[in-house]
């Protein structure tokens, strides 16, 4: 008993952890089949640790393995085996509904040679379609900001949160600190590159003027490098990764000032630049036919780049509007085709969800009726609304938009994750109108925060499980390892989990 007490107290440190031994939980959906993997030396005996992170949880009621227990206590047990001529294992458990919103931690040792513990490997398990938190808390309160996979299978949260950036490991569902960024300009663009570091351009200086600068961070190192200038200052520019691995920044805002609307729209760019992280310097792109800022840009399965939405400014006539076009770039012709592809309800600050066949969904952002404004002059006028249509892009044929579903909740601010069967899950945001004559009264009407979520395919949607609080404004991944969606700030420090 005195060993087994001192493995347990000794799993709870990560300064001990040998890395010639894995363990990873795999499958998390209470009442369903589970296990766990352990990775080491070829033919060697391994023990492995399993404890319920829940007070009074029975774990031998409720996580039953396939082959009996060594030992068993109120809310721990060790099994033992060996590892395969591959140094592979796998020991397979019933997750029972009675696991559901509890988490387990896993722990391994070699039953020979070093006695040093493995990594910790945790599972939240929960029912199928429901949210649940994590062990982890987010590294500071983060908001619009960016969750990007890594090589390795963890997530990097980069932006939204002042400069510090974390990295969230689902195999431990921890965040660690990762490094710090040179300023966190409001509205800047983030684009990973093919090798995990993201580049940063652009953005709102603290005095609301838009930036030129860009900085590269790596997450192997933690640093961010600084880089030569682009040619334009941009706020709210669109941006994707080309599949030459070059990034194309789109359009944003060259200058701001919101009481005159004419210098606001006038500063609407339609101008692109192109970086080159072989020599890490931008270079002009072409011209995009419509000015656009709060665009989307999807890297397409056929290497095009779907440019789509966005406040815009219609080519020729000059007359800004809420823009319901996408237009393509190709990087064989480095050329937009002059017509775009039009959708029914214009929208920026939307979300663009590349779908699990190819097609990208447009979901939610905020649509405004800018007649008044342009016509007297009076930015009071302006009333900001979400709205809850939905646009399909298909590349089959020329490419061409269609009405997707219309969601229960108009919302913008929301985070969008295409889910391994083909739908796509819509979760949180800010729902309602923003007046801007109540905000300049001192009476401000502004959107809601939701908890709500949705579940769509291209046709049909269907009302998802609540958040466990309201969000807006964070950041999804899908993590690949389990098909499970991370939700990462957005006005709460808990990581929220979805399970399909």
């Amino acid at each position: 008993m005195r060993l087994w007490n001192f493995i347990v107290l000794v799993s709870l440190s990560p300064l001990l952890t040998a890395a010639d031994l894995r363990v990873e939980a795999r499958n998390g959906r209470a009442g369903e089949a589970s296990a766990v993997q352990l990775s080491g030396d070829a033919g060697a005996g391994f023990q492995l640790f399993v404890r319920a992170e829940d007070p009074g949880l029975p774990l031998s009621s409720v996580y039953l393995p396939s082959i009996t227990p060594l030992r068993v206590g109120p809310s721990n047990m060790m099994l033992a085996g060996v590892l395969d001529e591959k140094g592979r294992a796998s020991l397979d458990f019933e997750a029972t509904l009675g696991l559901d919103q509890k988490r387990l931690r896993f722990v391994a040792r070699y039953t020979a040679g070093s006695q040093s513990l493995s990594n910790q490997a945790r599972k939240t398990f929960l029912a199928a379609n429901s949210f649940g938190e994590a062990s982890a808390t987010a590294q500071g309160a983060s908001f619009q900001g960016d969750l990007f996979g890594l090589r390795d299978g963890s997530a990097l949260a980069i932006g939204g949160a002042g400069p510090l950036v974390s990295i969230y490991d689902p195999v431990s569902e921890e965040t660690r600190f990762a490094g710090l960024l040179s300023g966190l300009p409001l509205f800047q663009t983030r684009v990973q590159l093919a090798d995990d570091r993201v580049l940063l351009v652009g953005g709102l200086d603290p005095q609301g003027a838009p930036l030129a600068t860009a900085q590269l961070f790596d997450p192997a190192t933690g640093l961010s490098t600084e880089l030569p200038a682009m040619a334009s200052a941009r706020a709210g520019a669109a941006g994707a990764r080309l599949a030459n691995g070059k990034i194309l920044i789109i359009g944003g805002l060259s200058v701001i000032d919101i009481t005159d609307p004419a210098t606001f729209f006038n500063g609407i760019l339609n101008t692109t630049e192109i970086f080159d992280p072989a020599t890490n310097g931008f270079s002009a792109g072409p011209n995009i036919p419509e000015r656009k800022v709060f665009a989307t840009a999807t890297l397409l399965n056929n290497g095009q780049v779907l440019v789509a939405g966005g406040l815009g400014v219609l080519p020729i006539v000059n007359i800004p509007f809420v823009s319901n076009t996408g237009y393509l770039y190709t990087t064989s012709s480095n050329s937009f085709g002059f017509f775009p592809k039009l959708f029914t309800e214009g929208r920026f600050l939307h979300n663009a969800t590349k779908l699990k066949d190819g097609r990208v969904m447009l979901s939610g952002g905020i649509t405004a009726d800018l007649s008044g404004v342009l016509q007297t002059g009076d930015v009071s006028q302006i009333a900001f609304n979400t709205i809850a249509s939905t646009a399909v892009y298909t590349t089959a044929g020329s490419g061409s938009f269609s009405n997707g579903p219309t969601l229960a909740t108009s919302r913008a601010l929301h985070t969008s994750s295409a889910l391994s069967d083909g739908r796509a899950l819509h979760a949180g945001g800010v729902s309602g109108a923003l007046d801007i004559g109540s905000i300049l009264k001192g009476v401000p009407i502004l959107p809601a925060a939701t908890d709500t979520s949705e579940l769509t395919t291209t046709s049909l949607a269907l009302p998802g499980p609540l958040l466990p609080g309201l969000r807006a404004g964070a950041s999804a991944w899908t993590d690949p390892g389990n098909s499970r969606v991370v939700i990462y700030g957005g006005g709460a420090s808990s990581v929220v989990l979805y399970q399909p």
